[in-house]
């Protein structure tokens, strides 16, 4: 079934990036190690080994509740595959975008696909539309900085490093939560280091400079990653 809906995705032409888990508990297990890393659409098996479906898709939406994410009308989009339709009430009790009715047949994925990808791009679109701006709090005062202000962020133990043209704070937070905040103009060019493009100066396989003459280790699993990101960002203010 996986292999049938990778090609059915690939067959939409819409430029998708496919990872796939055998089983609900691998992908939430994913998502623990790989703090920030999120999934636009996910796709659910409801009768999946281990953890199943439901399971999963309880699971990811009480990790948005936990981060102060809203729930509903968010991302991830989550369409159930399966062949127990009786599970459909359940299905919408955790937000879920579409079911899909095995055997699967490629004019109703097609259908159920290019609605959520229309609804990816409007949520994405209403986002980056907000206010560009963080709050921070430094020991006991808390601080609005914004987004335009902010050179790099470094993650140190429990500790975030917000550097900005005017000093740094130091405060308690995830860098993974930050980047999920800043991600359309921010890129994690390694797990300890959130990059704002809009200094980037130079870069090269091993490292990246900023315009305030600061040089940052990027990762070799980044660094092409980092390329499309900072040519999109380019592209797009320019």
């Amino acid at each position: 079934m996986r292999v049938y809906l990778k090609s059915l995705i690939r067959r939409q032409d819409a430029g998708c990036r496919i990872r796939e888990f055998p089983s609900g508990g691998e992908l939430l297990h994913f998502l623990k190690q790989n703090d920030g890393e999120e999934f636009d659409i996910v796709f659910l098996d409801i009768s999946m080994k281990g953890t199943d479906g439901m399971e999963t898709a309880k699971q990811i939406r009480k990790q948005k509740e936990e981060s102060g994410e809203p729930v509903w009308g968010s991302l991830p989009l989550l369409i159930f595959v399966t062949g127990y339709v009786e599970y459909m009430p359940e299905a919408f009790s955790v937000n879920a975008f579409q079911y899909l009715v095995k055997p699967v047949h490629e004019r109703a994925f097609e259908e159920v696909f290019t609605r959520a990808v229309r609804e990816c791009r409007r949520l994405e679109q209403k986002k980056n539309t907000g206010a560009r701006h963080l709050l921070l709090k430094d020991k006991t005062v808390t601080r609005t900085v914004a987004a335009d202000d902010i050179y790099y962020i470094e993650s140190s133990n429990r500790k975030i490093i917000v550097y900005m043209k005017n000093g740094k704070i130091e405060c308690y937070g995830k860098i993974g939560e930050l980047e999920n905040k800043l991600k359309d103009s921010f890129f994690r060019i390694h797990k300890g280091y959130l990059v704002n493009m809009k200094y980037v100066e130079r870069y090269n396989r091993t490292e990246i400079r900023l315009k305030n003459g600061n040089s940052l280790m990027i990762s070799k699993y980044k660094y092409q990653d980092f390329i499309k990101a900072y040519l999109d960002y380019i592209s797009e203010v320019q």
